[in-house]
């Protein structure tokens, strides 16, 4: 049997690196039952509303494994609703247990000389997850040595379980974060090139000269397979399409795939990361996209100057122009921009207004 120090540390050790919540739990009241007199275990998770599950089990009677654990899964008792209300803050000897009474009234004999148990809830800090219970043979209660190993070991598996919480947690957050970037890339590369398709095959159902319907399924042909690709880099996260020839390359070839004569020019030289370049792509790209469905127009300018540490990029056209008001952030791809720029710590602006043209000025920090 090994002493309570060396106990602790072998627990800890153990408890530090396991990241499975089961084999965590498992392996913890198995080491606590092996290398002690407790000669069973049981450990309850307890929500808010009082409701418990039993979460694991070590070496139970034979009467507490009837009915698959019947006694232990359903109905109440007085631990758990002590628990529930917050009456349990140490290791405690229960002296009366219903589920132990219960399951040796109808099965006699089958409860391997346990009567009583003793509990400990598992804490962290001010969170709780439920209780640690452990009984042995012949014992009415445990004496304080005993108490204190037990309320040892749950805060060590209590601390544990926070720590799996907020991992699962964080890994959750990266989930939805990544979600919500492939709904930005999607919108702002294939849904657009999809919507330029419609538009051309919109247009080429109006067509009767047979030069002119050829040309328009050939721009479907080509948005097509574009819009392919771009799914394919979004899937494998790879750069955007044509922008591993740089961010001038790149914008050119989308204008002229979208329809729009782009004058681009470039006062300065810069160096950023394959992440701002492609999160700077992007917002150009859907500004081109508004020039496309909301300017009236078929001309852009995109003006990109480096000063103070920091590239200005400007997308400005002399079309139509638009109010800013309630629906426009959404319609108009503007909360994706805004996203996508408080990940780079930089400045969006956008200035338009009716009949004078829209102008959206984007200020990004750079390394010069």
């Amino acid at each position: 049997m090994k002493s309570k120090l060396q106990l602790l540390k072998d627990i800890a050790e153990f408890l530090n690196e396991e990241t499975d919540l089961q084999t965590m739990l498992n392996v913890a009241l198995r080491e606590l039952v092996t290398h002690t007199e407790f000669e069973t275990g049981w450990v309850f998770f307890i929500n808010q509303e009082g409701e418990h599950e039993l979460a694991a089990d070590y070496q139970l009677p034979p009467s507490m494994e009837k009915r698959g654990c019947h006694y232990l899964k359903d109905g109440s008792c007085w631990c758990v609703r002590a628990y529930h209300k917050q009456q349990l803050q140490t290791a405690t000897n229960i002296f009366v247990c219903s589920r132990l009474e219960k399951a040796q009234l109808e099965f006699p004999g089958e409860n391997n000389g346990i009567t009583h148990h003793a509990t400990m809830p598992l804490i962290s800090g001010q969170e709780s997850f439920g209780l640690l219970n452990v009984a042995s043979p012949g014992r009415v209660e445990f004496d304080s040595d005993e108490l204190a190993l037990l309320e040892s070991v749950a805060f060590q598996i209590g601390s544990t379980l926070k720590r799996i919480e907020l991992t699962a947690k964080e890994k959750e957050s990266v989930v939805i974060k990544e979600r919500q970037r492939l709904a930005r890339d999607l919108h702002d590369s294939v849904n657009q090139m999809l919507f330029s398709i419609g538009i051309t095959s919109h247009a080429a159902k109006a067509l009767s000269d047979g030069k002119k319907i050829d040309e328009a399924l050939v721009s479907i042909e080509n948005t097509s397979k574009h819009a392919m690709k771009e799914m394919k880099a979004l899937i494998w996260q790879l750069k955007p399409i044509g922008l591993e020839n740089g961010i001038v390359h790149a914008i050119e070839s989308y204008s002229s795939l979208i329809g729009i004569d782009v004058n681009i020019e470039l006062d300065g030289f810069y160096n950023v990361s394959d992440a701002v370049e492609i999160e700077l792509y992007r917002i150009i790209q859907e500004s081109l996209n508004n020039v496309m469905k909301h300017s009236g127009v078929n001309e852009a300018r995109v003006n990109m100057t480096v000063r103070d540490k920091k590239l200005e990029t400007t997308v400005s056209d002399k079309g139509e122009g638009f109010g800013l008001k309630s629906g426009t952030e959404t319609s108009y791809g503007f909360s994706n921009m805004r996203e996508r720029i408080r990940n780079l710590g930089g400045e969006l602006d956008i200035d338009t207004r009716i009949g004078e043209g829209t102008t959206v000025k984007i200020v990004v920090p750079i390394e010069e």
